[in-house]
């Protein structure tokens, strides 16, 4: 047995990248709700960082094929499932083989999950599940013109607009994930002729708000640069990875230890984790 192995004991094990088979075998052979959210939700925490395990952790589910078993959680009807699975699909997209494996085989999955604007077949998904699916298609579409065309052919743009439209139905942080994922669509020049042939305009597309907010008042509004807030900025609640999040809450102790630990080691430059309060939360 190699050094480095011997040494791995107590709560590290947690988060070696052996536990990945074992949550996909849960995934794919369970039929019990709540164990499918806590193993999805296990690996949408054990995914959300930038620290090397993290990064193990999501090569290690692409390897291990565990990618089309996540995509085909996202058919159940379970919407508590459905929120663990589209956040833990969002946080592998970091790895960008990933993401380009998310972009090309679950993008209509994701599609159907938003809400169509037809109140029959839009009720029982919750705006945690929404929110959780918009962030990880903004995490796809950013850089890949390819995928937001692929958006845009899956109806995905009229589905962004219904919901932006309608600002009494949803949570403020879905309607300004929605109008922010419809910006990043903007982006992507060279869609900007399909959009009109749908008789759509640049205001449809970037809301009076996000134009204010994020434009450089140095360059007037004209393709200049974005602040901080921008919906391209990594510092922006959309372009972060995400926690649970619903459900019982745990405290991370353990990561924060190992966060103390990796600073002290690495000359006190701390890895980094997810947004939050310091809590992991999972299933009920």
């Amino acid at each position: 047995m190699p050094a480095t192995r011997v040494m791995i004991r107590g709560a590290e094990q947690l988060w070696q990248p052996d536990v990945v088979h074992s949550y996909l075998a849960l995934l794919q052979s369970c039929s019990n709700p709540e164990t499918l959210e806590a193993a999805a939700g296990a690996l949408q925490n054990l995914a959300a960082c930038y620290w090397q395990p993290s990064i193990e952790i999501r090569a290690t589910v692409r390897k291990e094929k565990g990618l089309p078993i996540l995509v085909e959680l996202l058919r159940m009807e379970v919407d508590r499932v459905v929120c663990a699975v589209a956040t833990a699909l969002r946080n592998l997209a970091i790895d960008q083989r990933n993401k380009e494996l998310i972009g090309k085989y679950a993008m209509r999955d994701l599609v159907q999950k938003l809400p169509s604007g037809n109140p029959q077949c839009d009720q029982g998904t919750s705006d945690d599940t929404i929110a959780a699916v918009l962030a990880t298609l903004n995490e796809v579409i950013k850089k890949n013109a390819e995928f937001a065309r692929s958006l845009l052919d899956a109806g995905g743009v009229e589905r962004l607009m219904n919901m932006s439209r309608q600002k009494s139905k949803y949570t403020p942080r879905v309607l300004k994930f929605a109008s922010q994922l419809l910006f990043t669509m903007w982006q992507h020049q060279d869609l900007r002729d399909v959009y009109k042939k749908h008789g759509w305009k640049e205001q449809d597309f970037v809301t009076k708000t996000i134009a204010s907010r994020n434009l450089n008042s140095s360059n007037g509004g004209a393709g200049g640069s974005y602040s901080d807030n921008s919906p391209n900025s990594p510092n922006n609640t959309l372009n972060r990875p995400m926690a649970s999040q619903s459900g019982t809450r745990y405290e991370d102790r353990t990561m924060k230890r190992q966060q103390a630990s990796s600073s002290a080691n690495n000359g006190g430059q701390a890895m980094s984790l997810p947004p939050g309060d310091g809590t992991i939360k999972m299933g009920r």
